[in-house]
């Protein structure tokens, strides 16, 4: 039985180092927020190693996105979702070591003003 030692690529290498900043991250969250999140995704493309992201989901509840990003001090934004849908999406972003973090939720009211809630 022979071994053979694989070759990783500096692309592999920082693409693996990005999925373990996210993973981390995504760790971190689940533990700090004061609402469980419904879904977090933690991803980190192979064309873009040097960008790791999470993406935090909480079903309907707008409330989730802004007490986690009272937590992490970052602004919350509630608009229509589109043109067609008036449903509010309400979501927040900003980096955590160096991570690129999403947190969002889409509401079920048929109208929605536009807010913008500094922190």
């Amino acid at each position: 039985m022979s071994s053979q030692s694989i070759e990783q690529s500096p692309t592999t290498d920082a693409q693996r180092r990005g999925h373990m900043a996210a993973l981390s991250v995504a760790e971190q969250i689940v533990s700090i927020s004061p609402v469980a999140p419904t879904h977090v995704r933690a991803t980190c493309r192979d064309y873009a190693a040097d960008k790791p992201s999470v993406d935090v989901y909480f079903h309907r509840s707008a409330g989730g996105v802004e007490e986690l990003a009272e937590v992490l001090g970052a602004d919350v934004t509630t608009r229509p979702n589109g043109d067609e849908d008036p449903r509010p999406f309400t979501s927040m972003v900003t980096v955590m070591a160096g991570v690129s973090v999403q947190a969002w939720t889409l509401g079920d009211e048929s109208t929605v003003a536009v807010v913008a809630v500094a922190r």
